[in-house]
């Protein structure tokens, strides 16, 4: 339904249910906002957005909000409502009852649990009012309760991942059987110290000379047929435990959209790589100094632990530090392998010092795929229930003081 078909039934309930509402609805054919402000712009008509954020206590949430606000603006043809719930579930339902009352056009909403939200989103819906969820779902049996869900695609995200480690595990192999054919084809100290002995006696008699050339000759063929007993037991020795690559997760919030989708892409990574196996796995509450503590016991339980998937930057940094303090090195050319979900300024950093490998882009600039999709609903164009926004990922190889100068979060 478009502006006008919601706007004649947001009239209509209005002249039903509210008395002082006359005064508003005479307002919108006087070409005035829903305050009162006389209309300064192009727009006839200013389309209202009610943008509840969950909380702010996050450089990513600070980012996610400035991008709504920055898109919906008057000079856009918008005017946003802001409400910050501070993590109080409680508080952003009232805010969402107080968009309804207000009669916004639309409310954009980060809820801050998955549960809780059928009687406030059928209030909307009674309303006539879309909502579009961002960044994380709800649960609820009635879909058309809510217009989309616009976020990271996180099981996209997790393919990416999976190659790119398949691909740097694979370059890892390459070097080091380039390093072992190098030291292969390289003279030992022996053979130099004979090699040179030969130089010194190059006028002593034929026979000695042969006695000479049958030594060395003798000598290489117990060196080769040393070195072939040290490779065959070595072949023996090596089980299938030591080809395995061990993998560690540091989850996100246990329930959390992010972190349901994450463990479902890690069952179809190992699915794909048979020599992958999930070792340890357990939440970091999106905190540095946590994840430092669960890295640790990580290290502590599995000391041949070969990657680490951390499910936010911040707690990719707890576990680079936890790393570095046991002794172990990460990043490029490490012991351990860190790979990380965010993409945010000081993620990319420590990517930039060789620390963390690569980390995968959340992009918290949502606010113009959400104005596209306001566009397609106003004009009654049917849009997918799944929304994403476009992300990326940064790693060793790219150039990156230009992304980080000019990251904001």
């Amino acid at each position: 339904m478009g502006r006008v078909g919601r706007f004649i039934l947001k009239v209509a309930a209005v002249l039903i249910l509210i008395v002082s509402a006359g005064t508003f609805a005479l307002s919108l054919f006087t070409g005035e906002t829903r305050n009162g402000d006389n209309l300064q712009s192009e727009f006839d008509y200013l389309i209202t957005v009610g943008i509840s954020q969950s909380g702010e206590e996050s450089s990513w949430k600070d980012a996610n909000t400035a991008s709504f606000m920055d898109t919906f603006v008057k000079s856009n043809g918008y005017e946003a409502v802001y409400a910050d719930a501070g993590s109080d579930q409680e508080k952003q339902i009232e805010d969402v009852k107080g968009f309804i009352k207000q009669g916004v056009d639309y409310i954009i909403l980060n809820p801050i649990s998955e549960i809780g939200w059928d009687d406030v989103l059928e209030d909307a819906k009674k309303a006539h009012i879309p909502i579009i969820l961002v960044n994380n779902g709800v649960d609820t049996d009635d879909s058309s309760l809510y217009s989309c869900m616009l976020g990271s695609d996180y099981g996209k995200q997790m393919k990416k991942a999976g190659k790119w480690l398949d691909e740097y595990l694979k370059e890892e192999d390459e070097k080091k059987a380039e390093k072992e054919k190098a030291a292969s084809e390289a003279p030992t100290q022996e053979e130099s110290e004979q090699t040179d002995s030969e130089d010194t006696e190059v006028n002593t008699d034929s026979s000695k000379a042969t006695d000479s050339s049958a030594s060395i000759f003798d000598k290489i063929m117990k060196s080769s047929s040393t070195a072939k007993d040290e490779t065959d037991s070595t072949e023996e020795e090596q089980t299938e435990e030591d080809i395995t690559i061990k993998i560690a997760a540091i989850q996100e919030s246990i329930g959390s959209e992010e972190q349901l989708m994450r463990a479902q892409g890690y069952q179809t990574m190992l699915e794909r790589y048979s020599d992958w196996e999930m070792v340890a796995q357990q939440t970091g509450d999106n905190s540095r100094e946590e994840a430092e503590k669960v890295m640790k016991l990580f290290l502590e339980q599995e000391p041949d632990l070969r990657v680490v998937f951390a499910e936010s930057d911040e707690m990719a940094l707890g576990a680079i530090d936890a790393i570095e303090k046991s002794g172990k090195t990460c990043g490029e050319d490490g012991d351990i392998i860190v790979i990380s979900f965010g993409g945010s300024k000081a993620g990319i950093e420590a990517v930039k010092e060789g620390k963390l490998n690569v980390t995968f882009e959340c992009n918290p600039g949502q606010g113009p795929k959400a104005a596209e999709l306001i566009q397609r609903l106003e004009s009654d164009i049917s849009i997918d229930k799944e929304q994403y926004v476009e992300e990326t990922y940064f790693d060793g190889t790219m150039d990156l003081d230009e992304i980080i100068e000019n990251r904001t979060y």
